[in-house]
């Protein structure tokens, strides 16, 4: 997967708004959907930005604390144990090749996907 899909992945399954954001729960209904936009988009660019700049290494150590460390000293503002999932997250889906193939007639989406299975890990 693209670094790109891997963090939109990761802060879609791991992102906590509310914890994030507690603020939240004292904003009027319709200004919900525009604070939340654009912080999930402001997220998604700060983090890219750590693992253009510092990322290589971690990426390459597969070491999601290291890059947690790395996105909160730059600024990233989650809590650090949610954004250490996020990290976890991304760097799990690094390992996964996926392409999407194409829509079946019932509505259904195909993806070949090929995987690295550490069988140590298994047990």
């Amino acid at each position: 997967m693209s670094i790109d899909a891997c963090i939109a992945h990761a802060i879609h399954s791991d992102l906590d708004i509310l914890e994030a954001r507690p603020e939240l729960s004292n904003l009027p209904v319709e200004e919900l959907e525009p604070y939340i936009e654009r912080f999930i988009v402001q997220t998604q660019e700060e983090i890219r930005g750590v693992i253009s700049d510092k990322g290589g290494e971690f990426i390459k150590r597969k070491d999601p604390a290291g890059l947690c460390a790395a996105c909160l000293a730059s600024g990233v503002g989650l809590p650090p144990g949610m954004l250490l999932k996020m990290c976890q997250t991304i760097l799990q889906l690094l390992n996964v090749d996926a392409r999407f193939i194409l829509d079946t007639d019932d509505g259904k989406s195909l993806f070949y996907m090929k995987l690295g299975i550490d069988l140590r890990q298994a047990a």
